[in-house]
């Protein structure tokens, strides 16, 4: 460029080597490039070497390779592998040092390796994505979605090798046949929903299935931790097939938006154990510091992983040093040979950019520009003609404002496409630039945008991603200086442009990120250039797609956008429809975030302006229900709940006289009409807000053991409902009076309610909450008054996994407790599997800060602990699982009573299998104190069953306590509760032993396949026998009780028994067996195992995968 056209005041005069292109001399010299005169004056930078960085790809080699034999890295000899776990890399650096270039380069060479595989030409599978500055503006996930992008593309396209086909075609079928993604199954409308990108991916992998397209809707919003689990179950079932790990890179992961951290903390964790994948995390160390959400996953991962330090790495990248850059820049101007050339350039640009690699690019770009470097071409080769001070003052202390004097010099079409691409975050397709681009005078068809995209690469601004299909920029640095091209009084113009047209062009799920990116756009714009009224309601439009992605975060954020929208133009209840909706929104949405103060200050305005009782419902509702969540003081939220009721007429009294009870119960008869309840089912479905008022006031009345209000409430609900029609919430509310009933001692009332409730059920089957915590309920304290533990704890399993899919996480530590309780009344084996499974529980509580769960999980696990492994005080808590005396100390009144109820159940079961007198006394004292009745069966069962058999085996004090038992278990045992009947026998052999009452309980814990009861009746059985004089029978029966116990794992009672019980000494299982068979009794036992092949001491640690279901992991 000549000087007088060049406006920069550092243009080097005297240096024009650049006009002359020198077509005939470049014909004769093989140093030019003939066929790239127009090239001349450009630097080519090395694209296919990477300068610096042999440490830090030997880390990342290492630790792929990491667990693989040697025999494969090497010879490229493959090898049958065990399962491995995940590796995480976290890859720190400046802007620009080069994390992308190292990663990319990491993924080139174990390629090359992989095809130099000599029975495997499978490749490497790898994706990336990258977060911009801007990822705020996008739709949630944006990172994470370009990452499935590029993997949609991948696995959907046909391969053109036989093994790719084959590794396509089973992870297409994997994904078909799982129960999670299948077709219509929960984690495939969730994927299809949060992620639309992978719509063409699980439609790839049911290509026969007529009805390919998943049903719309179906279950509602989804939880953060649906997604969490259907994204797990997807690259778990990727992952699984491949021979090497996957890798996934995500790039910049400081400006990385909640909902991602969310999901990547949880894809590291021990919870998800990932296999077969590496992570490769890359952010900016100086823009994370130690209060940066990012910083806490990384701390967590590597105190989780502490144990498996070889599976995870932090490489810190540093700028390069001089030598290095000295050798980049002469690689670059073609002096490879003449190095020391080079040295006085290079030692200027490296005190300008210090080594960083992206600014020295930039630099030596800017010198050419200026002209202070310039191709000669008379002699064909670079040359610099100034000092070492003008060649200082040449370059630019910032490199954006660098970059962007060389966006200035390019054409305006390029200099406006690159402004337009860099105020939008996603990866833009041409159709959708170019419709972009269409404003006033400019209006380019795609094939001109698609040639000024490869101008731009060739500019080294924007580069084509082929994983992606698109231009994206090369560095954010490029983004940003191409943001801050345009003159501050045309961006609101442009930014209002660029909205309406993104509006527009979302037309499906896979264009929502144009409303996410529309609506950012115009939050940032003054009032006076936007409708406030439309900017409001396009931030609840974007809100609901983001709650249907499962983004609560997110849809409270835009909420808050569009009422501040309308505080600050002033335009609050302006529009009382638009006010009214977008606070009933927020309202609701705050409390479920815990943002109490928020809500409570939505509900303010709505109770100060709004006209009538209908339109304050919401914010009444949610005004008693924040009150609830937050002080959890239930006799203040009954009285205010009842208050809102009777606002809306339905005249329930605080304090009901029984003569209110009565009345009510005659009203609900009459409107039944003498049919009984299962005619409920035929009430068409109303979705009315007050049934989840009607819900949350009836637990707190059951939570305050206010019997006669509940069943005033209740009846009035049924009232309700039969006059207008049944809301989702009313299954469940009607399940508590089952429980109400249960209390009564009503076994064939409670139960007819369970029925008709699991049949009501069948309405919200869609509604995974509900259908899952009303299952629970009916299960944990109506299903098992009359059905085996062992027959139904496997549907408790069921429960906890959907609660915890959907979210619920207090009820899905509920269905846990259901179900560990449950298993060790139905007397499971024993075992570090048990323990293992206890424990991972344990932590998911302490993570979702319900300690209190956590505690109950740590008691069944020392219970577990103390009779499997020997210890000189069993039937004490003072383990290491758990510390009763710590944890009752730590605790308020309250908290300490429920657990010593607790933790009193199963000591006093400890006592009475270890024979401990003292201790069951002292557990009676206590847990006498406590009602004989509770709501949660699975709890309350194993509490009364050896208090009462700890009452007989003790004859203790107070005769009531063992009798209150035995009538319990009797009540149930002739209304034909399976559990109930060995429980009963066996109390009555205790309390008046004999022959026939021993067998007949022994027949019946055989009946009911409780190998744990049928152990302690044989027992004592056996010493029962001994005051009979009966030794070789009693022998007999305490061989076969040493059996029992080894079998269900109770490995250190069998120990003490041989200490006990000398005779054990000279029997074996087959002798056993014969002489009890010839006793009278029949030995049945499935779950033996030959004692002679087993060894009490031995135990082999074995840890569990916490995901949809307990999955095991290999040692």
């Amino acid at each position: 460029m000549p000087p007088n056209d060049c406006g920069d005041d550092h243009y080097v005069a005297g240096a024009h080597g650049t006009v002359a292109e020198q077509t005939d001399e470049a014909y004769y010299d093989d140093r030019s490039d003939a066929d790239d005169d127009m090239e001349k004056g450009r630097i080519k930078f090395p694209q296919n070497k990477l300068y610096g960085r042999d440490r830090e790809l030997e880390t990342l080699r290492n630790i792929f390779y990491q667990g693989l034999s040697s025999e494969e890295t090497q010879d490229g000899c493959v090898v049958e592998m065990p399962e491995q776990a995940s590796r995480v890399v976290f890859l720190s650096g400046y802007s620009g040092v080069g994390k992308s270039a190292l990663v990319k380069e990491f993924v080139k060479q174990v390629q090359a390796q992989q095809k130099m595989n000599k029975s495997s030409s499978e490749s490497v599978l790898h994706f990336s994505g990258k977060y911009s500055e801007q990822s705020s503006a996008a739709a949630p996930f944006s990172a994470i979605s370009d990452l499935f992008s590029q993997m949609t593309h991948a696995l959907s396209r046909k391969k053109s090798d036989k093994e790719g086909n084959e590794l396509q075609s089973k992870i297409l079928n994997d994904i078909g046949s799982s129960d999670l993604l299948a077709a219509n199954a929960d984690g495939d409308r969730v994927l299809r929903g949060t992620f639309p990108v992978l719509a063409a991916l699980l439609d790839a992998s049911r290509p026969n299935d007529s009805n390919n397209k998943s049903e719309e809707g179906g279950g509602g919003a989804p939880s953060m931790n649906a997604v969490k689990e259907s994204v797990h179950e997807l690259l778990s079932i990727i992952s699984g097939p491949l021979k090497r790990p996957l890798i996934l890179f995500l790039d910049d992961l400081q400006w990385a938006d909640a909902p991602s951290l969310d999901l990547l903390s949880f894809l590291l964790s021990t919870d998800a154990q990932m296999k077969n994948v590496m992570f490769i995390c890359a952010y900016r160390s100086n823009e994370v510091g130690q209060d940066h959400p990012f910083a806490s996953i990384m701390d967590n991962v590597k105190e989780s992983m502490k144990d498996d330090v070889q599976l995870v790495e932090t490489v810190d990248l540093f700028s390069l040093s001089q030598d290095v850059i000295t050798q980049f820049i002469a690689d670059s101007i073609g002096k490879e040979e003449e190095v020391e050339e080079v040295t006085e350039l290079a030692e200027v640009v490296y005190q300008k950019t210090m080594g960083n690699i992206f600014c020295v690019m930039q630099a030596m770009e800017e010198l050419v520009r200026k002209n202070a470097l310039y191709y000669d071409m008379m002699c064909f080769e670079w040359r610099w003609a100034v000092s070492k001070v003008e060649l200082s003052t040449t370059i630019s202390d910032d490199v954006v404002e660098t970059v962007k004097g060389k966006i200035k010099e390019l054409s305006s079409e390029i200099q406006y496409m690159l402004i337009v691409m860099a105020y939008v975050p996603n990866t833009l397709e041409v159709p959708v630039l170019t419709e972009l681009m269409k404003r006033n005078s400019v209006s380019l068809d795609e094939s001109r945008v698609a040639e000024l995209l490869k101008k731009a690469t060739e500019e080294a601004l924007l580069m084509y991603s082929a994983e992606s299909d698109n231009y994206i920029f090369i560095h954010d640095r490029i983004r940003e200086a191409s943001r801050g091209s345009i003159a501050d009084e045309d961006k609101d113009d442009l930014l209002l442009h660029l909205s309406l047209v993104l509006q527009k062009l979302a037309k499906g799920p896979e264009t929502e990120w144009c409303l996410f990116v529309a609506v950012d756009l115009l939050n940032s714009l003054p009032s006076e250039k936007t409708n406030c009224n439309d900017l409001a309601r396009l931030n609840m439009r974007v809100s609901v797609i983001a709650r249907n992605r499962g983004i609560v975060e997110k849809q409270s954020e835009l909420l808050h956008e569009g009422l501040q929208c309308l505080k600050s133009s002033g335009k609050l209840w302006e529009d009382y429809n638009l006010t009214l909706s977008l606070l009933n929104d927020v309202i609701p949405c705050d409390r479920e975030l815990g943002c109490f103060d928020e809500a409570t200050a939505a509900i303010d305005e709505v109770l100060a302006n709004g006209k009538t009782l209908d339109d304050k419902f919401i914010a009444n509702v949610n005004q008693f229900m924040v009150k609830c969540d937050s002080s959890r003081d239930y006799g203040t939220a009954i009285e205010d709940g009842i208050k809102i009721l009777n606002m809306y007429g339905y005249k329930i009294p605080l304090k009901p006289t029984k003569a209110d009870v009565v009345k009510e119960e005659m009203k609900a008869k009459m409107a039944l009409k003498n049919r009984p309840y299962s005619c409920l089912a035929e009430i068409p479905v109303k979705d009315d807000p007050i049934f989840q008022l009607f819900a949350h006031v009836c637990e707190c009345a059951i939570f305050q053991s206010h019997e006669r209000l509940l069943t005033v409430l209740l009846k009035r609900l049924i009232r309700r409902v039969i006059d207008d029609g049944m809301g989702k919430e009313f299954p469940c509310t009607f399940a508590i009076l089952g429980v109400l009933m249960q209390k009564k001692g009503k076994v064939q009332a409670s139960t007819e309610i369970g029925n008709v409730t699991l049949l009501l059920l069948e309405k919200f089957k869609s509604d995974k909450i509900i259908y899952a915590r009303t299952k629970m309920i009916v299960i944990a304290t109506l299903g098992f008054q009359l059905q085996s533990f062992r027959s139904q704890v496997d549907a408790l399993l069921h429960c906890h996994k959907d609660l915890k899919f959907v979210g619920s996480i207090e009820n899905a530590m509920g269905a846990a407790i259901g179900y560990f309780c449950s298993y060790l009344s139905a007397g499971f084996p024993l075992g570090p599997l048990l323990e293992s499974k206890l424990q991972i529980v344990e932590e998911y509580g302490y993570r979702y800060d319900k300690g209190s769960f956590a505690v109950l999980f740590k008691m069944l696990r020392q219970f577990a602990i103390n009779l499997r492994q020997r210890s000189d005080n069993p039937s004490e808590f003072n383990g290491d699982a758990y510390n009763e005396e710590d944890t009752l100390n730590g605790m308020n009144e309250q908290k300490s009573k429920m657990m010593l109820r607790d933790s009193g159940a199963y000591r006093i079961q400890l006592a009475f299998i270890f024979g401990d007198r003292e201790c069951m006394t002292s557990m009676l004292d206590i847990l006498s104190t406590y009602p004989y009745t509770f709501h949660d069966v699975t709890r309350l069962h194993p509490r009364l069953c050896f208090m009462g058999l700890s009452a007989f085996a003790v004859k203790y004090k107070n005769k009531e306590v063992g009798e209150k038992c035995l009538e319990y278990f009797q009540k149930l045992t002739k209304a034909g509760s399976l559990n109930a009947k060995p429980v009963y026998l066996f109390m009555l052999a205790m309390k008046k032993p004999s022959k026939s009452a021993f067998e007949s309980a022994i027949d019946a814990t055989k009946e009911a396949s409780t190998l744990h009861l049928e152990a302690m009746v044989k027992e004592h059985y056996g010493l029962y026998l001994q005051q009979q004089n009966e030794d070789k029978l009693a022998n007999d029966c305490l061989a076969s009780s040493y059996f029992s116990y080894y079998d269900w794992g109770a490995h250190s009672k069998a120990l003490r028994m041989t200490q006990q019980y000398p005779s054990l000494a000279k029997t074996s299982r087959i002798k056993a067996k014969s002489l009890f068979s010839a006793s009278g009794c029949t030995e049945t036992s499935s779950q033996s195992q030959s004692a002679e092949k087993s060894s009490v001491s031995s135990t082999r640690r074995v840890s569990y995968v916490y995901n949809s279901t307990f999955r095991s992991k290999k040692e």
